[in-house]
């Protein structure tokens, strides 16, 4: 982003001639790139072979604009030539260490804290949107417990 800041007064060293110029202040912020927190996500997959690598190189390269993924477990398989079991396995880990979430079926999100491409305020609407779904997810996990507790305890009785 540039900025103009004013008018300045300028000596010129060589002929003591005053001129006057306008100052720019140009800021550096997200430019239209792929911002990766690498070390985030490799401690999520515990291990990285081979085929979680290509998948995450896919979930990165077919995120839309919203950070989203739209496709199946079995079109993400297919695509990468990955066993769904692995994609499962996958898609659970990354959940579990808030790198992405299912906003609902087989539609994906990744976090923009941790894997984004785009612009500084891009980034921070997504994020908006990537915390409340977060947010609903907790409070889905937490009443699918409540529920298999009180099946637990039908049973029981």
């Amino acid at each position: 982003m540039v900025k103009l800041q004013g008018t300045r007064r300028l000596i010129d060293s060589e002929t003591g001639e005053i001129l006057e110029a306008q100052t720019l202040v140009k800021t550096a912020g997200d430019a239209d790139f792929h911002k990766i927190w690498l070390h985030h996500i490799l401690e999520a997959v515990d291990e990285v072979g081979n085929a979680k690598m290509r998948v995450l190189m896919w979930l990165l390269s077919n995120a839309d604009k919203q950070n989203q993924i739209w496709a199946t477990k079995d079109e993400i398989a297919t695509a990468t030539g990955v066993g769904r079991a692995t994609i499962t396995r996958l898609l659970s880990a990354l959940r579990d260490a808030d790198i992405v979430t299912e906003t609902r079926r087989s539609v994906w999100r990744l976090n923009p804290d941790v894997v984004f491409k785009g612009t500084h305020d891009r980034r921070m609407s997504v994020l908006i949107k990537y915390q409340d779904e977060s947010q609903s997810d907790l409070f889905e996990d937490a009443s699918k417990s409540e529920q298999t507790k009180s099946q637990n305890l039908r049973s029981v009785a």
